[in-house]
């Protein structure tokens, strides 16, 4: 090494603290740097407010909103809303509930290796179906798009959604605890056992289907508000009310019970928000075109 460098001599220019060299070579202390004036940094801070102020958070508002319109919805037609609810009971007890072990039964395929992979298929959709993963986590997704996309639609779109999930979930719960029916997987005869049956566990929690409710209690409204856009969710929601059967946790009159508990609670805070949406492009509409008309008006 001494022979290779032998007749050169290795310098390194040290870089003095505090001080930064200049591109003339001129040597100017970090400390005398021109920092950031008062007006600046005010008017940098006024801009973050601007920001904030032009995206509102609102979601308190927008709960209280969601809750009030769904309750206007379901007092507003309740008699129709009971004489559906009626309705689809009753073709459940006379035409559903005979056939429940036959029909969930035919929906599973004889193949075993093809089987095995529905089955790994139902239980992933029953996993990202929870209400945590999809209720929960889509909530949040919808809300951040419509906050940096400025579009308060979607806002109230993702409180909608949440509040009919927790409305469906929580009416399902209800009759959970208080029928008491076991599951398809549970080593039992089916029948309601009442509470005293639901205080057994979890495998008497079959009537009605707490994942399709939920499930539908979030697609629906989207699908309602957003029409084609919404398809794929409420297809999700589907999927969700098959993998509860293929799984053998719920019977075809617990999925049925299920998401109609959704559709209703969706279907009545999705509406409100829908006719909120169309009235304000109607308002824009019109204003576009006094604009425009004003524009074409000689002076």
């Amino acid at each position: 090494m001494n022979g290779f460098n032998h007749g050169f001599r290795l310098t390194r220019k040290k870089r003095t603290p505090g001080k930064c060299l200049l591109p003339n070579g001129g040597i100017v202390s970090e400390l005398t740097r021109p920092m950031m004036s008062e007006e600046a940094v005010t008017e940098r801070q006024g801009g973050v407010r601007e920001f904030f102020r032009k995206r509102p958070l609102a979601i308190k508002k927008d709960f209280r909103r969601a809750f009030k319109d769904t309750e206007r919805f379901l007092n507003r037609h309740r008699w129709i809303c009971l004489a559906v609810t009626v309705m689809v009971l009753a073709v459940c007890a006379i035409l559903v509930h005979p056939h429940d072990r036959t029909w969930l039964e035919g929906l599973h395929v004889e193949d075993r290796e093809r089987h095995l992979q529905l089955m790994t298929i139902a239980r992933d959709l029953g996993h990202w179906g929870d209400f945590a993963q999809f209720n929960l986590g889509g909530a949040i997704l919808l809300w951040v798009a419509g906050y940096i996309l400025m579009a308060r639609w979607v806002q109230r779109l993702a409180i909608v959604t949440l509040v009919a999930a927790m409305l469906a979930g929580i009416t399902c719960n209800a009759f959970r605890f208080t029928m008491g029916r076991p599951r398809p997987k549970a080593k039992v005869e089916d029948a309601f056992y009442g509470i005293p049956g639901s205080i057994k566990g979890w495998n008497y929690h079959g009537f009605p289907s707490g994942h399709t409710s939920t499930a539908f209690g979030s697609g629906i409204p989207v699908f309602v508000v957003a029409g084609p856009w919404g398809a794929p969710v409420a297809g999700f929601s589907a999927s969700i009310a098959w993998a509860r059967m293929y799984h053998f946790q719920h019977y075809p009159t617990d999925v049925i019970v299920g998401g109609y508990l959704g559709c209703l609670f969706g279907v009545a805070g999705g509406l409100r928000l829908r006719g909120a949406r169309l009235r304000q492009r109607r308002m824009r509409r019109l204003a576009r075109q006094t604009a425009a008309e004003g524009e074409s008006t000689p002076s």
